[in-house]
């Protein structure tokens, strides 16, 4: 019988999908889906995520999703370390602490018997050296670079200690790019600093401060850090009100099987402040950004409520979009399945054709 992680690997192949394409339809990064095969568990830095990626994986593979998470946790009872008592039985003094010293230094002996005691230093100095590059490559910092995109719509990647620099009417405007608390850092200085999570899209101010960049991370946690953004130049596209922006949704680079159109929540003459009251039905991971506040998160489990006062627009995450259940008032929102991954945005959108304003959910992936 196939492992897990042999079983997800095996599905993709069988289906011609390489992990680059995977990543792109899930929206889960490369990182954690590469783990997700090799069994790497510990690269997740919850188990919430490792099972809401499982679910969403699992299902994107044409897999029981619920097979697969059963599977894991029965690879996780395997592993349950075994009480020492049981194996070696009560401890018994400091016979074992007396010997082990001796059977130490026959081991030195013998093995310097086998090979000779010249080669043993030989072989234990090479050692340490490998040990020593290693060390030294796994905290090799990547070189400085500045990234200057070439087009109005540009894709490749960034990484920390790079210098992003966009271009508005003539003038270079520079952002440090960094990473914390497992997120992407944009910082430039007085025209702001964002935290960037995986399938979120950010609008980066030009010269004279208004929404100039679409800012798009695709993937996060590549070999050395950074990850893989698409950076669109929308110029005089946004209007003066930051918060009601009448630009098409979708990544530029085309439209992925998961994602969904945009649904209108409600209209108005005009754009206002408005409540989204929560209720959540499963456990979930839940991250949300009102405004320009800093973006929170916590784990929610059933029965619990949460209430978020938006200005403007708010963006939201969810390790399980099935979880949540949401209102705007008397509208009901729903984000997606039970056990998916889902990035939305609730903001006004201008219609050209009511002449109104259509409070929408869009989908970041």
């Amino acid at each position: 019988m196939k492992s897990l992680g042999e079983g997800l690997k095996a599905a993709r192949e069988e289906r011609g999908i390489s992990i680059e394409q995977a990543t792109h339809e899930t929206n889960i990064s490369r990182k954690f889906l590469e783990a997700l095969e090799r069994e790497e568990f510990n690269e997740f830095p919850a188990e919430a995520y490792l099972i809401g990626f499982l679910r969403t994986y699992s299902e994107f593979l044409g897999l029981d999703s619920n097979k697969s998470v059963q599977q894991y946790r029965n690879y996780k009872l395997s592993e349950e370390p075994t009480p020492i008592e049981q194996l070696v039985g009560p401890p018994r003094g400091t016979a074992m602490r007396k010997i082990l010293p001796w059977a130490a230094l026959a081991l030195v002996l013998g093995v310097g018997g086998f090979f000779g005691i010249p080669r043993l230093i030989t072989f234990t100095a090479n050692w340490r050296a490998a040990r020593v590059a290693q060390a030294e490559l796994e905290n090799q910092v990547p070189p400085a670079r500045e990234v200057r995109p070439d087009s109005p719509l540009w894709e490749g990647e960034i990484r920390p200690s790079d210098t992003l620099i966009l271009e508005d009417n003539g003038a270079d405007l520079r952002f440090d790019v960094g990473e914390n608390n497992n997120r992407l850092q944009i910082d430039g200085g007085s025209a702001g600093s964002w935290l960037v999570m995986l399938g979120e899209e950010i609008y980066i101010p030009g010269v004279g401060g208004r929404p100039t960049w679409r800012f798009y991370l695709k993937d996060y946690g590549l070999p050395g850090g950074g990850g893989i953004v698409e950076i669109q130049h929308i110029g005089q596209a946004a209007p003066e009100d930051d918060f009601i922006i009448a630009l098409d949704s979708q990544p530029p680079s085309g439209q992925s099987e998961r994602r969904r159109e945009t649904q209108v929540i409600l209209s108005a003459a005009s754009p206002d402040q408005y409540t989204l009251d929560i209720e959540f039905r499963d456990f979930s991971l839940f991250r949300y950004k009102v405004d320009n506040q800093d973006p929170l998160e916590d784990y929610y489990s059933d029965g619990d409520t949460l209430r978020l006062n938006v200005a403007r627009a708010v963006i939201l995450w969810v390790s399980n979009a099935g979880g949540p259940y949401m209102k705007v008032r008397g509208s009901e929102i729903s984000l997606g399945r039970r056990g998916e991954v889902a990035v939305h945005q609730i903001r006004w959108i201008a219609n050209d054709e009511s002449g109104a304003y259509d409070l929408s959910l869009v989908p970041l992936y």
